[in-house]
């Protein structure tokens, strides 16, 4: 196999004003990595800079920069390479020194940096590599590198057709390394696989199946526990039930992850300091719940169930149906779609409900809205600004403070974002060529406003999948589920004739279990739903136990 040019290889760019700190890195670095990245050691930010306009000139890749704490060299490296990952380099121990404190935290809240990294020492040092590893394991999911060089898959189609945007976000959320290619013609897209064949306008199923996943579904036993949703809720209840020896399957009508796993960056969930992508995060809980034993049928969905005696029967499309002792319904929800004027011919090639990582790169250049005002339009919008020229948040209250976390306020001011109050999209517009314009109202004056925008992204509101559901599963207005007291107090006895009370996260049929978002009153967050998944399993352990063992 010929080796690539060093001239053809990432970037690792490391710029430190100590001599001997800069000795450290670089002998560190230069053990482990030259064969896969080009490692470039500069004395000052200068000589930094000028390799990184250089490199941007030969449209090289940037994966890492490490520098001991020059802002305006982070700055440019974000600027020129947006999926690189920056890391301050600081000394062991000066955490706990105000001063260095106060620079990580400042650089982090700005966006200038990724992370810290502690400079390493003379011998071996484990923890210095595995921070550098896993940010350029960050870098290379977010630059859609491919291992070496090559895709595994690559998809062609036209960037006007819907179903071209739906293959690449569904392979990205499924973390499968692929290459895309614009066609000119709207006929319908294609995915070339790495042996050679070729699927012309596959469906999500064909598309599972090709890159390994299991798409059947068990239909001549009888499971303990079937799990309808593969969000944040589903997989945690998975990783319990399997790894407390429950006979457990895991149905996804869609890719692994739910909403949680379009979004870019989760930054408050527990032990990911740097934060997460939700397919990242999302890909981790269901490798963990499938080495317990749980299965999974992706892309195939729950479209009925009924009550037998011993046993629910679920009713999976086409035409397949799953016995099961127990059942969580973990369905969660989607953003609510809005009826826009003009905006329509757009949907899903230019105005999208949440945003991916793969539709975030695609703005490169562009100018771009985003409609919402909590956490999930937050962070959408700071990953849009990586690319995009001009991002801009429609918010319909007058400021953000009231949905958001200030963390991510202070983000957003840093990283340029422009936030538009008491503000509602009202229509937009465009050509063959695209989407090219919105009309923006303000709501204290009803003035309407027209603007330059090439893509809009929407993050409001939310629908529970419910509709499936027979009647006996009472639900609100909405369609999200009773469980617990709520069974009680809104259905009374006529709804729970029996004897115990309904568990907390029960719903108003005993045995059927709802957890995370589709659940009324849950708090949604996705560290919320992982809890309830986990100890909704509890409840089930203590269902099965009343039952007499079917078979």
């Amino acid at each position: 196999m010929t080796e690539p040019a060093p001239s053809s290889l990432p970037l690792i760019v490391l710029s430190a004003g100590s001599a001997t700190a800069r000795s450290l890195v670089a002998g560190q670095l230069q053990r482990r990595y030259p064969a896969d990245y080009r490692i470039v050691v500069a004395a000052n930010p200068a000589n930094a800079r000028a390799t990184l306009d250089q490199a941007g000139a030969e449209h090289q890749q940037l994966a890492l920069l490490l520098s001991d704490g020059d802002e305006p060299l982070f700055a440019a490296a974000r600027r020129l390479f947006p999926d690189s990952r920056r890391g301050l380099l600081i000394d062991w121990g000066s955490w706990s020194e105000r001063s260095t404190a106060r620079r990580v935290l400042e650089l982090m809240a700005t966006n200038h940096i990724d992370s810290y990294v502690v400079t390493p020492r003379e011998s071996r040092d484990e923890g210095f590599h595995r921070t550098v590893t896993e940010l350029l394991h960050e870098w290379e999911r977010a630059a859609g590198a491919l291992p070496g060089g090559r895709p595994d898959i690559t998809v062609a189609g036209h960037d006007a057709l819907p179903r071209t945007h739906e293959i690449r976000r569904f392979l990205s959320r499924a973390t499968v390394p692929f290459e895309s290619v614009t066609l000119n013609s709207a006929a319908s897209p294609n995915v070339r696989l790495g042996d050679g064949r070729v699927l012309v306008a596959p469906d999500n199923t064909q598309l599972a199946t090709a890159i390994g996943l299991d798409t059947s579904v068990p239909t001549d036993e009888l499971v303990d526990l079937a799990i309808v949703g593969a969000g944040p809720a589903g997989l945690a209840a998975a990783v319990y039930a399997a790894s407390e020896g429950l006979n457990t399957l895991v149905v996804e009508r869609d890719a692994v992850g739910g909403q949680a796993g379009s979004s870019s960056l989760i930054r408050n969930y527990l032990g990911f300091s740097r934060g997460v992508s939700g397919a990242d995060l999302s890909q981790r809980a269901y490798q963990q719940a499938w080495t317990f034993g749980a299965r999974f049928a992706h892309t195939r969905e729950v479209i009925g169930m009924s009550s037998e005696r011993d046993w629910f029967a679920l009713r999976v499309s086409p035409e397949d149906t799953v016995r099961a002792r127990s059942v969580v319904l973990a369905t969660g929800v989607t953003y609510r779609r809005l009826s826009l004027a003009g905006l329509e011919p757009w949907v899903g090639s230019a105005v999208f409900y949440g945003v991916s990582a793969v539709e975030a790169k695609a703005q490169a250049g562009r100018i771009v809205h985003v409609v919402g005002g909590g956490n999930s339009a937050g962070q959408a919008a700071l990953h849009l600004a990586r690319y995009a020229s001009s991002v801009t948040i429609i918010v319909r209250g007058a400021s953000l403070a009231e949905s958001m976390s200030q963390y991510l306020i202070d983000q957003l001011t840093a990283a340029g974002v422009v936030i538009a109050t008491e503000a509602k999209v009202v229509g937009g517009g465009g050509s063959n060529d695209g989407l090219d314009h919105l009309v923006v109202r303000n709501r204290q004056s009803g003035a309407d406003a027209t603007v330059r925008s090439d893509a809009l992204f929407i993050t409001i509101g939310a629908a529970p999948h419910t509709q499936w559901l027979p009647d006996e599963i009472l639900r609100d207005q909405w369609g999200f589920v009773l469980t617990g007291n709520d069974v009680l107090a809104e259905g009374g006895r006529r709804a729970w004739p029996h004897s115990r009370p309904p568990a907390a996260l029960e719903s108003s049929v005993p045995g059927v279990f709802a957890v995370g978002d589709v659940r009324r009153a849950s708090v949604k967050r996705v560290a919320n739903a992982v809890g309830e998944g986990s100890v909704v399993v509890s409840a089930v352990h203590a269902f099965l136990a009343e039952r007499v063992p079917a078979g």
